[in-house]
């Protein structure tokens, strides 16, 4: 199978999920990446959970715009949105609409243990760009959508985030508190005669603590077949064809390995995966070939040029391993601020020349193999 160049990546798919683990430029990679299928006349929504001070007045976006915002001052043939997620606005909605019961949301929203979890929960910001994603990709109202997946240690949180947050609302948990008989676990811990215990488990956690508690899982069975449903959506969004990932990575010994095991995960799982990006792979400065004169500066210059020809082996070595139709594309590392749209669209120009290149050079392998 031929590989896809950055414009044909765009042209086939609704909804491009950049992946990979903090720190490796994903948000700057995903604006430039909407900024692409801007350029190419789609009318594209970004959207991004957690992005630098310095980004946000790059394109010149607020704090929470959950729906999206047209970037000002663009000149594409097609438009450019961003969408800056606030993750407890967006659970706190979806809590409201599926409890269906004005009084029970506002139990549910008032509960001192929701309040925590909704916010701090492993999973919680990963789901909630989740449920976005899903709310806006119904409407239509964008022909692409790019979600950033949130900073996290590992990638694979993001993709495993409804899962765990589906398990909290599982029908056996919430039986295990609250009991279909409505005889719960804190009454059954006083029937069964362990006042003692009790009165222990008041004392170490507070009887605040026990009240919130109880009412959480009451509260929760009103939306639990909500949480199944929606959880159940967004899988089937992430399976679907129209659908892709890229891989962010930097290029350094673990991130690489951390790259190549998330794209076993996502094979395993039956994501779709379109390409891996490896940023700040080299300094934008070493494509021009200098020839110092001064001995001393001549003689750190091609301790770099070596340094480079090394990470060359590497990078030759660490794409040998992907399948034929996945390109590994490299972006250079600027060596300074990305600022204002116009520092985007340099960026932009940088992600869609490296699929072009890593495309050519792949052609001439197969030419001289040939």
């Amino acid at each position: 199978m031929k590989k896809s160049s950055l414009e044909e990546i765009i042209e086939k798919h609704k909804i491009l999920i950049c992946v990979g683990s903090g720190g490796v430029g994903k948000t700057t990679l995903s604006a430039a990446l909407g900024v692409r299928a801007a350029q190419l006349g789609k009318k594209v929504l970004v959207m991004t959970i957690d992005p630098s001070k310095r980004l946000k007045i790059a394109l010149g976006v607020g704090d929470e715009q959950s729906q999206g915002v047209k970037i000002s001052k663009q000149r594409y043939a097609g438009e450019l949105h961003v969408a800056i997620l606030d993750a407890q606005t967006i659970f706190d909605e979806f809590i409201t609409s599926a409890a269906g019961d004005s009084e029970e949301a506002k139990a549910l929203l008032n509960n001192m243990l929701y309040q925590q979890l909704s916010t701090t929960l492993s999973g919680s910001q990963e789901f909630t760009s989740l449920l976005q994603l899903s709310k806006i990709s119904t409407q239509d109202e964008y022909d692409l959508l790019v979600l950033d997946t949130p900073p996290a240690q590992h990638a694979v949180d993001f993709l495993e985030a409804p899962g765990k947050i589906g398990a909290l609302f599982e029908e056996q948990i919430v039986r295990w508190f609250v009991g279909s008989d409505q005889v719960g676990f804190i009454r059954k811990v006083i029937s069964a005669g362990t006042k003692t215990v009790f009165s222990l488990l008041e004392k170490i956690t507070g009887s605040r603590f026990i009240h919130e508690l109880n009412g959480f899982f009451r509260s929760i069975r009103s939306i639990q077949n909500k949480i199944s449903e929606k959880t159940s959506l967004v899988q089937k969004i992430l399976l679907d064809s129209s659908t892709g990932f890229l891989l962010v990575t930097g290029f350094d010994e673990a991130k690489l390995r951390e790259a190549e095991q998330l794209n076993l995960y996502l094979e395993d799982k039956r994501y779709h995966m379109l390409g891996v990006v490896i940023n700040r792979a080299f300094p934008k400065w070493f494509l021009n070939k200098i020839s110092p004169q001064e001995p001393k500066v001549a003689e750190e210059y091609n301790k770099w040029v070596n340094y480079q020809q090394q990470r060359e082996g590497i990078f030759k070595s660490f794409s040998s391993k992907w399948r034929k139709d996945i390109p590994v594309a490299r972006v250079p590392d600027f060596n300074a601020d990305v600022y204002g749209l116009d520092g985007i669209e340099v960026v932009a120009n940088e992600l869609d020349c490296a699929f072009i290149t890593n495309h050519t050079n792949e052609l001439r392998a197969e030419e001289q193999k040939s």
